[in-house]
């Protein structure tokens, strides 16, 4: 439809704009980087990240009220839901219980890192590889890290 696009932005916005970033990505080095990415945040919104889901929609005059479910990730709702066979519920479950949240949303922000180096390639030479704090470093700056502001790579325009 015409006006289908708002829509379908809306949930780029939402995920991949918010994941990959606004840059022009081309070859297949990117897209081997985003098929890397794409393979930790699917784990890591599908396994731990709660989302809120419409309810109930009801309206009086003007007043549109509505009534959501109580937050839930999508793993949840599939293990919640009566249609879903056995077989696929114990593997998923055993899926889950080989995730670890810390390590993928690491593997996320290096695939990011990733990605903006090759955006960057056309520009300024190369840049120095990340390094990866310890563990008592990453524990440690979790006090302080809501001050910093945007982590993500793709989140930090180039001067």
């Amino acid at each position: 439809r015409k006006n289908d696009q708002a829509h379908v932005e809306q949930k780029n916005g939402a995920v991949v704009r918010r994941i990959v970033g606004y840059w022009r990505l081309e070859g297949l080095e990117a897209a081997a980087a985003l098929a890397e990415l794409y393979r930790s945040v699917r784990l890591f919104v599908n396994f731990f990240q709660p989302s809120f889901k419409l309810a109930e929609k009801s309206r009086d005059g003007a007043v549109v009220r509505k009534r959501y479910h109580a937050p839930a990730t999508p793993y949840q709702r599939l293990l919640e839901d009566a249609r879903v066979p056995e077989e696929v519920r114990a593997r998923l479950r055993a899926m889950a219980s080989g995730l670890d949240p810390v390590r993928l949303l690491r593997d996320i922000r290096a695939a990011q890192q990733r990605l903006v180096e090759m955006a960057d390639r056309t520009g300024v030479g190369e840049h120095a590889a990340p390094t990866q704090p310890t563990l008592e470093e990453f524990l440690k700056g979790l006090q302080t890290a809501w001050r910093e502001g945007e982590v993500r790579p793709t989140a930090q325009l180039k001067p």
